[in-house]
């Protein structure tokens, strides 16, 4: 067999009895680095629940003893999103479904593990009915695939393990996380120790939803009032808003550091993102009751009619601040104005020329040569093979767990414990463009974390890092004229105004105790879609620095 450059890199490892899982070549694709992909079966479950996944070997010898394993969230969503539009080694070229080499794949600093999970997601196949209805079911099947999964490839049990996921992900990998050290304790354990060394969350839900959503949504318009274009008369409401709901005495709890002593109480109703699906469906059900669909939709833009919705909305209850922000910001449909008609709460910067990659996905991952080519169809002989139609995202599994009980925060018990207890090291970070999961939440619910002796960061996040340096300390800090900026009373946001014309500066971080938080200027929700550069330098001076 003729060897690439890719084979040249890493002596191989991998055993013959691997081998129907390889991957020869994909199409459309630039070249790849050794991979394998294929569906393995959850153990002890129902027939027909498998998932996908989507193996890749390290290219630099320097790093071949990380694993890293990425999820992508939804809950639903296909982590061959993060593969195709940032982190792996290729991604869709502009609005073309063909793939090109990314410089900032993460295969050049370990092992890289996609899954496609829960059962149905992606490429996994699920039972039916739908076996996953809520997250100790999640939790159970990944823990049993995962160990399926090593005993498949055995020489990646010994790697450092590193979890890296977005969005929903922050709710999978703090439990994930938890299942992997609780049964590396299990005295009656029959399989190797899972060397798990780090999570991190991307814009990730790991604390109480009213968090990211009414308690800090005024705050966020604040701050980006200037792209959003808010009138003082609509900004004003949500400041008053934010007064009468007790909002701004939360904040300025949380912006203290170190925290107070006690946990901060967040007032109110707080909102849940699947109200209104929820109060929808649960109508729907009942055509007595059956709720006007206009009922939940803000069709003024007075400031009046902002602030009724706010305190008196039949569909989100009380302070219902965030919904009404984003319902107000979806409304300004000027012709003339692409932000403002193709508002983006995933990342405010973007407008009607912004890639979709999802609709890519689809029709590029539904071919029939591409199911070949990943082990999912057997080479036509004689006739064409149907494919599988490819949905990046699975409605069914976004409704069956959305609508479940919902966990308990991972902020509240587990990531305390993962990294007190069982000394994983955490890393959170955020874009600031992001407003579905926004920063201002994420940074509020790390200071009411208790972990390693104390609650909260007793700094902010106001040190610099840089675009080829994550997490810069000493000479490479204080050389560079915002190195300095980390003393009081200078909070994150100005921080990175003040440097905004220094295309060397990826944002601002904080760093206590075995957490970590970096706050990426310039990015949205999914952080690598605007910074894949940034993004490797963060998994490379950050994730593996453990």
């Amino acid at each position: 067999m003729k060897l690439t450059i890719w084979h040249m890199l890493v002596p191989l490892p991998f055993s013959y009895a691997q081998s129907r899982f390889e991957v020869h070549s994909l199409p459309d694709s630039a070249s790849l680095p050794p991979s394998w992909a294929g569906r393995f079966p959850v153990p002890d479950t129902e027939d027909g629940n498998s998932i996908f996944f989507w193996l890749f070997q390290a290219e630099n010898v320097q790093y071949e003893d990380n694993l890293i394993i990425w999820f992508n969230g939804g809950p639903g969503c296909s982590s061959l999103i993060g593969l195709t539009t940032g982190n792996g080694p290729v991604s869709f070229s502009g609005d073309s479904a063909r793939l090109v080499q990314n410089p900032h794949s993460w295969t050049k600093l370990g092992h890289v593990l996609y899954v496609d999970q829960p059962v149905g997601t992606g490429y996994s196949t699920a039972s039916i009915p739908y076996p996953v209805l809520n997250n100790d079911r999640v939790t159970s099947d990944f823990a049993k695939w995962l160990r399926s999964f090593f005993s498949e490839f055995p020489h990646l049990q010994s790697k450092r393990v590193h979890l890296i996921g977005e969005s929903y992900a922050g709710i999978y990998i703090p439990y994930f996380a938890s299942a992997i050290v609780d049964s590396n304790n299990n005295p009656q354990r029959s399989s190797a120790l899972i060397d798990l060394r780090s999570i991190s969350l991307g814009d990730a839900t790991i604390g109480n939803p009213a968090a990211s959503t009414s308690a800090t949504i005024g705050t966020f318009l604040q701050s980006h009032r200037s792209r959003l274009q808010i009138p003082d008369e609509i900004m004003s409401v949500f400041t008053q808003v934010d007064q009468t709901c007790g909002f701004d005495r939360v904040l300025a709890q949380a912006n203290q550091y170190p925290p107070p002593h006690e946990a901060i109480q967040i007032p109110g109703n707080p909102e849940n993102s699947n109200y209104k699906r929820r109060q929808q469906r649960r109508s729907s059900r009942n055509r007595d009751a059956m709720m006007d669909p206009d009922q939940c939709r803000l069709n003024s833009t007075t400031a009046d009619a902002v602030c009724s919705a706010i305190l008196n909305s039949t569909c989100f209850g009380t302070c219902a601040t965030f919904s009404t922000a984003l319902s107000y910001l979806s409304l300004l449909t000027d012709d003339d104005d692409h932000q403002k008609k193709c508002f983006d709460m995933y990342d405010i910067r973007n407008n009607c020329d912004t890639v979709d990659p999802l609709p890519l996905l689809a029709s590029y991952f539904s071919r029939p040569d591409v199911q070949v080519a990943l082990n999912l169809l057997p080479a036509p002989s004689g006739g064409a093979t149907a494919p599988t139609s490819f949905s990046p995202c699975n409605s069914t599994i976004l409704d069956t767990l959305l609508f479940a009980a919902p966990p308990v925060p991972p902020a509240y018990a587990l990531l305390p414990s993962l990294v007190t207890t069982h000394n994983i090291s955490l890393h959170v970070y955020a874009g600031e463009n992001d407003m579905l999961v926004n920063h201002i939440g994420t940074e509020l619910v790390l200071q009411n974390m208790t972990w390693n002796g104390g609650r909260g960061f007793s700094r902010g996040p106001r040190r610099v890092f840089f675009v080829h340096n994550a997490a810069p300390e000493g000479e490479a800090l204080a050389s560079h004229p915002c190195g300095r900026m980390d003393g009081d009373g200078v909070d994150a946001i100005s921080a990175i105004a003040a440097c905004a014309l220094d295309p060397a500066v990826a944002g601002m971080w904080v760093s206590e105790r075995g957490v970590t938080y970096h706050l990426f200027r310039g990015a949205g929700h999914t952080v690598f879609v605007k910074k894949p550069r940034e993004m490797f330098s963060y998994v490379r001076d950050v994730v593996l620095a453990d």
